[in-house]
């Protein structure tokens, strides 16, 4: 089955320009006052890149993300399936991990091990709706664990795990 490209803009594009939005916005919110003051040099951004833009000017940073942003979609849309699939997944998990970074090291108000999990979590659930509904790919039958079972003691087990997982990776309390 040949895939559309608004198929493709949909389930491979967007999952990582949100993600990208996020760590874009969040490098913004953590520059100092100083840099907010005038003083560029006190830029505080990992990428050589974007801290050589940053330097700049903050309108030189966002020129530059919405080049990167056309960029990287245009390679999603013009690569082949597997290889696009792969770059859309690279890019998602990589502006994860530089959002993480700010929540963890700039923002680390005493949740950001929690807000760091509900963002990874996020970037699953959306390249998952992006690769299944956006990019019409079909899972195989694959038999799960419980579909034998009773449906109410299927979706009790999903339940208790999913309560116990968020107990133990996105409540909030201390180490």
């Amino acid at each position: 089955m040949r895939q559309s490209v608004r198929g493709r803009l949909l389930g491979l594009c967007v999952p990582p320009v949100l993600l990208s939005l996020v760590d874009a916005a969040l490098t913004l919110a953590g520059q100092s006052a100083d840099y907010w003051d005038g003083y560029y040099g006190a830029v505080n951004e990992m990428s050589p890149t974007f801290n050589h833009l940053l330097a700049h000017h903050p309108l030189a940073f966002v020129a530059g993300f919405a080049g990167w942003v056309v960029m990287f979609v245009c390679l999603i849309l013009l690569l082949p399936q597997t290889l696009a699939l792969t770059a859309s997944i690279a890019i998602a998990m990589a502006h994860t991990a530089g959002a993480s970074t700010w929540l963890l090291f700039r923002f680390n108000y005493g949740y950001a091990y929690q807000a760091c999990c509900g963002l990874f979590l996020f970037t699953a659930f959306a390249l998952a709706v992006g690769i299944r509904k956006g990019w019409r790919a079909e899972a195989l039958d694959d038999a799960p664990l419980g579909a034998r079972w009773p449906l109410i003691v299927r979706w009790g087990a999903v339940v208790a795990i999913f309560a116990i997982t968020t107990y133990l990776f996105l409540w909030p309390r201390k180490a």
